[in-house]
């Protein structure tokens, strides 16, 4: 396809901020595509068409990856050392993505009427956003979570915590079936939440200053990162099923290690979600210090994860 071909395996892996501008590139042709095609739904049609496009690549991407899991020469099995690669092409692709909603927010204009010259020929910021808004204003308006995290009388940590984690708990799930039924399925949560999050920052932007955007931009960091991380983790342990399946040939013992590989994958995205929760909800009631030891707990456990010793160990157990 034209995408593999303007973009290998080696060369993401090699240099993978390359997918960063793959990325924006994609993000800005599938909202023209969407726009002029179907423009009432171009909000959603538009992330569609991302998640298709890079279908391509990333199902290679997990091939590859199912492969480097079963071979005998592979280094230990643990999650930074032998999915680091693929996680931090997936982390350039979801940056390019917001990057890109981010910047058409800034630039389209609200409507077309009484546009001129190339003006006309953009899209409608008010239709290819459209649902992306009703999402931020769901939020902004405090309709989900009123009672449980912001209403001053009703408001406690276990519900809010409850609230939060299984709303995030609903999106790793679906990234996990998306991937083993479409291989490369997740990449439209990913696309989708990429988009809510550039119109957040594109209004912050425009309605106040360019400061206050990357305020928002880095607030969103503390339990963004261990929330999409956890995606991530569902994202590839569901692609590296689905890469499995569709080989239909195996290696001796080859499907005992993906599965005890991926169950292993599930459970640290579960884990990573849960610190990720109580960051977020420790943040909005005003708990900075278990906000604080949340950031902490998710530093320590991947510093932890990465360690030789606990390598040999988990490596020991899969080959067991």
């Amino acid at each position: 396809m034209v995408l593999e071909s303007l973009s290998s395996l080696q060369g993401a892996e090699k240099h993978p901020i390359s997918l960063f501008f793959m990325a924006f590139i994609i993000a800005s042709a599938a909202m023209m595509l969407a726009y002029r095609t179907f423009p009432e739904s171009s909000s959603v049609l538009s992330v569609a068409f991302v998640a298709v496009a890079f279908m391509p690549i990333i199902h290679a991407l997990f091939a590859q990856e199912e492969t480097k899991e079963v071979d005998e020469n592979d280094v230990p099995f643990a999650f930074i050392s032998t999915h680091f690669d693929l996680i931090h092409m997936y982390t350039w692709i979801f940056i390019g993505l917001i990057a890109a909603y981010t910047f058409w927010f800034l630039v389209l204009p609200e409507t077309s009427t009484g546009c001129e010259g190339i003006g006309c020929l953009l899209p409608e910021k008010s239709k290819v956003f459209s649902e992306q808004r009703l999402v931020y204003g769901g939020i902004t308006g405090k309709v989900v979570g009123e009672r449980e995290c912001f209403n001053p009388g009703t408001k406690n940590f276990p519900d809010c915590f409850e609230l939060i984690f299984t709303n995030n708990a609903w999106v790793m799930v679906l990234a996990l079936v998306f991937s083993i039924v479409w291989g490369a399925g997740a990449i439209f949560l990913l696309a989708w939440n990429a988009s809510v999050i550039g119109i957040f920052i594109g209004l912050e932007i425009t309605s106040r200053s360019v400061e206050a955007g990357v305020v928002r931009a880095i607030s969103y960091l503390p339990h963004g990162i261990p929330e999409i991380m956890a995606y991530f983790l569902a994202a590839i342990a569901g692609g590296i099923i689905s890469a499995a399946i569709a080989k239909k040939q195996f290696k001796p013992h080859e499907m005992r290690i993906v599965l005890v590989d991926t169950v292993l994958l599930i459970a640290l995205a579960f884990v990573t979600l849960l610190i990720g929760a109580v960051i977020e909800t420790a943040s909005i009631l005003g708990y900075f210090d278990v906000a604080t030891a949340g950031i902490i707990a998710f530093a320590a456990l991947y510093f932890i994860l990465y360690m030789p010793s606990v390598r040999h160990r988990v490596n020991t157990m899969r080959k067991a």
